[in-house]
């Protein structure tokens, strides 16, 4: 689903300025779209290292669900932290999990 929103090219938007999307975790993910250009730019906000756990992942998710039924021509994916990225994986995640907790972090992880 990532790849096809990043390489997805729709038709130009034509208004001048930028809008924001939010979804059910504005502060985890911070979505700016330039309606001038089309492209979104969506900022990971997970301190202090942006690691991916399942309410991140969710976020991310429903942030592409969105940016594509906009029709956004692509996108920035980027960090609120000046020195990380992202450190990857929630270890936490995996420490003594539930088993439905485990399967949805999983799926959501692979959509």
């Amino acid at each position: 689903m990532l790849r096809s929103v990043l390489l997805a090219s729709t038709t130009r938007l034509g208004v001048t300025g930028s809008r924001f999307c939010s979804s059910a975790a504005d502060k985890l993910v911070i979505t700016e779209v330039d309606d001038k250009t089309g492209y979104a730019t969506v900022t990971l906000n997970r301190p202090p290292v942006n690691s991916l756990n399942l309410e991140l992942l969710t976020a991310i998710s429903e942030t592409l669900d969105d940016l594509q039924n906009n029709k956004s021509r692509g996108m920035i994916l980027t960090s609120s932290s000046k020195s990380v990225f992202s450190a990857g994986l929630d270890i936490m995640e995996m420490y003594k999990p539930k088993v439905d907790r485990m399967k949805e972090f999983w799926s959501t992880l692979q959509d």
